[in-house]
């Protein structure tokens, strides 16, 4: 009746719950079996987890969308990036075991706090970017109008000493062809006055100073039309150059206009939120960098309950049956090679005992063949000898 009861409550997990200890990196099925203020602790844990990386989801997301302004290249890119700090934060979590002492978790989890606040300074930036973004643009635009006017002025630096120059030419035409046309009109008003009798002599008619007045203007006019035929063709060919360089300039303005109303990417815009006041920035970096750490901190600061003696143990008693194993393998490891060193060394004892008896046996045959031979040779001799003495 029992155990039905534990395994009611066992399938009774709710699937967010099941969800979020997945999150923390814990051991379910320890969990299962542990109090229900263990079970909430660690839910609040894989919360903590899954969150900061929805966050970072985000973030993500935007930053990618305001340099391309693409929707599904940003939102693919943003659930990656989600999903690879969730898996860090996740690994951070699910890494970090509780010790007796305070400081020596603290000395074990220092590094992945300071990878967690890189990357809490990584997800509040985009954030930042939207939440000022119209200060921002604002900032943005007045850059626009800054490179706007740098770049006529650079222009005009360029184009405006020809133009004067080639205005300074015509002006210098102009002005010759002026002070002869001056002379010639007071000739002129000079003769007609005389002609009328109310200039020079002040006699009505056509007389000695007319006629000497008359070929004076008629000299000057003929100098204007040649100062007329020489001069004009020059200012009309500086008044077209001078178009070509308002042609040139203009162009050159709208080459540039393009790259100007550029500027208005995630760079141009980091730009311009680093001309902001700091303090709001520093206020939302200071709080994703709370929110990428509370996982961290969030385990770190947890009191040492049964889920982590049950989970210590378990990991324990794991690498002790590990450390068994290998233990016995060694062992049999051992009694193999023992066994095969024996066996080889009676094998060598058996060797050598046969080569020693073949030796002996050898020696013996050896010895025995001598002594057949010299009893042979003595009695050949004695033979021998015998026959001599008959024959004497």
């Amino acid at each position: 009746m029992i155990n039905s009861t534990s395994t009611e409550k066992e399938k009774a997990i709710p699937a967010m719950t099941a969800f979020f200890w997945w999150c923390s990196g814990a051991n379910t099925d320890i969990l299962k079996n542990s109090l229900h203020s263990e079970q909430q602790k660690y839910v609040g844990i894989g919360a903590t987890v899954f969150f900061t990386g929805l966050l970072a989801s985000l973030s993500g997301g935007y930053a990618l969308f305001s340099v391309f302004q693409q929707v599904l290249p940003a939102v693919a890119f943003g659930i990656v990036w989600g999903l690879v700090i969730f898996n860090l934060d996740r690994f951070i979590v699910s890494t970090l075991r509780k010790e007796d002492s305070f400081w020596s978790e603290f000395k074990l989890v220092l590094p992945r706090l300071v990878l967690a606040v890189i990357l809490a300074i990584v997800i509040s930036k985009p954030l930042e970017l939207k939440i000022f973004e119209k200060e921002i643009a604002q900032k943005v635009a007045e850059k626009q109008r800054l490179f706007a006017i740098e770049a006529q002025r650079q222009t005009e630096k360029q184009f405006d000493p020809v133009a004067d120059s080639l205005r300074n030419e015509i002006a210098y035409y102009k002005n010759e062809i002026a002070k002869v046309a001056a002379v010639r009109d007071t000739l002129y008003n000079a003769f007609i006055g005389e002609a009328e009798g109310t200039k020079g002599t002040f006699k009505l008619g056509k007389g000695p100073v007319y006629k000497e007045k008359k070929m004076q203007y008629d000299k000057i006019e003929q100098e204007m039309k040649e100062l007329q035929a020489k001069y004009q063709p020059l200012i009309d060919e500086r008044e077209r150059q001078i178009l070509q360089v308002k042609a040139q300039r203009d162009s050159a303005m709208a080459k540039a206009q393009p790259v100007i109303s550029g500027y208005d990417g995630l760079m141009a815009r980091l730009d311009g939120l680093a001309q902001l006041p700091q303090l709001p920035s520093y206020f939302i970096m200071l709080l994703f960098i709370c929110l990428e750490t509370a996982p961290v901190f969030a385990k770190l600061f947890a009191g040492k309950g049964p889920y982590d003696e049950q989970l210590r143990n378990l990991e324990h008693g794991i690498a002790h049956a590990a450390q068994e194993a290998i233990r016995e393998r060694t062992f049999k490891g051992d009694m193999e090679r023992r066994r095969y060193t024996e066996t080889g060394e009676a094998q060598v004892t058996q060797d050598i005992s046969t080569q020693l008896e073949k030796i002996r046996l050898m020696s013996e045959a050896e010895l025995a063949i001598t002594r057949q031979t010299v009893q042979d040779w003595m009695e050949q001799e004695q033979v021998q000898w015998k026959e001599r003495e008959e024959g004497v």
